[in-house]
């Protein structure tokens, strides 16, 4: 299982853009060519309109060779240097993401490697992004996901977790942060041994790592049985249920026949007593960021623990949803999925009592 690529996308065009000369299309042809030859180092100009919009690209090879051409001066030297431009050519927008800006580039033609791009804002022209340097920070990307990364999962850890979060937050962006805890995971650990463990964990990450969308949204294990998502898909709620329906279909597989059909297992506490610990099953804590709510990851970080516990009080896979803007409960928060407590409707979803921290459970 790979690291997610949540937290590469952080970095975009837009940081990687420099300020770089451009032309009009005003400028002649032997003026574009003279700028060329006088720089080793200017493999590309953007050509611009009087609104500043980027209308194509002059390669430094392509234009040097027209003008090597035999009567090249005499014939089109002072037309405009429109004629040598080519109008396919890399452009981002600021916010294209890493991945999105390395996955174009690789389907680049290797001859236009040392073009860079071009980088756009509202459709006009922004900066330039040379290729050796998406190289190198896809590189370090890489490197920072490796040397963060949780070694059971290979998912990134804490400190991708905050970066992600800080920087979603920094962005303005309305996302759902999950909390996601495996509950019995202890006495189930402590009886089939820390293989099995490890396994059920791993399975748990998988699922995960199936039900989001590596585009856009970001997992990350925080270590042990918790983990957590940044949701920016819109479906996100229904992936959320998916997840839990998934784990509880495969859960079986990780228990005997006679642990099964008692429901559960039972162990000694340290009390020397033996308790009883249903199958384990997966609580999931949601906090609705929106712009403004949240000053980092830091701030958000003990209510996402609250709304953790709060999904935890379910006999069950479940989860809760804090919808609240700057304390208050907002209308329509969704209660706890798939839980066995309180009222349970057809749908298998629990009217719980609102708790006395301030959420509220909708009907």
């Amino acid at each position: 299982m790979g690291a997610s690529q949540g937290h590469r996308a952080r970095l975009s065009a837009g940081l990687l853009a420099k300020p770089a000369p451009t032309v009009t299309a005003a400028v002649s042809c032997d003026e574009v060519s003279a700028q060329f030859l006088a720089s080793d180092t200017l493999h590309a100009l953007p050509v611009l309109d009087d609104e500043q919009r980027v209308i194509g690209l002059l390669r430094s090879h392509e234009v040097l060779k027209c003008v090597g051409a035999r009567f090249f001066h005499e014939v089109r030297g002072r037309r405009s240097c429109e004629v040598l431009m080519d109008r396919q050519f890399l452009c981002f927008d600021v916010g294209a993401d890493l991945l999105a800006l390395s996955q174009a580039v690789s389907l680049l033609d290797e001859r236009h490697l040392a073009d860079g791009f071009v980088v756009t804002s509202n459709g006009r022209y922004f900066g330039s992004g040379r290729t050796t340097d998406l190289i190198r920070a896809v590189a370090d990307s890489q490197l920072m996901s490796a040397r963060f990364a949780n070694p059971l999962t290979l998912l990134p850890g804490n400190v991708p977790i905050d970066d992600d979060i800080n920087a979603r937050i920094a962005a303005g962006e309305t996302f759902a942060a999950i909390y996601f805890d495996l509950n019995q995971f202890k006495p189930y650990n402590d009886v089939y041994g820390y293989q099995a463990g490890d396994e059920l964990i791993r399975y748990c990450a998988r699922i995960l790592a199936q039900e989001i969308n590596p585009d856009c949204d970001f997992l990350g294990h925080v270590g042990g049985d918790d983990f957590v998502v940044s949701f920016v898909s819109p479906d996100w709620e229904t992936r959320l249920k998916a997840v839990l329906a998934r784990f509880d279909e495969g859960i079986s597989k990780f228990y005997s026949a006679s642990d099964l059909a008692a429901g559960g297992i039972s162990s000694l506490n340290r009390q020397g007593e033996l308790v009883f610990h249903p199958l384990v099953s997966l609580s999931a804590g949601v906090v609705c960021v929106e712009p403004g709510l949240y000053e980092s990851a830091a701030a958000l970080s003990p209510v996402l623990a609250e709304a953790k516990k709060l999904a935890k009080r379910a006999l069950g896979s479940g989860y809760f949803i804090d919808r609240r803007r700057h304390g208050k409960p907002m209308e329509g928060a969704v209660p706890m999925a798939l839980a066995s407590a309180g009222h349970l409707r057809p749908d298998g979803i629990a009217l719980l009592p609102a708790p006395t921290c301030g959420f509220r459970l909708a009907s």
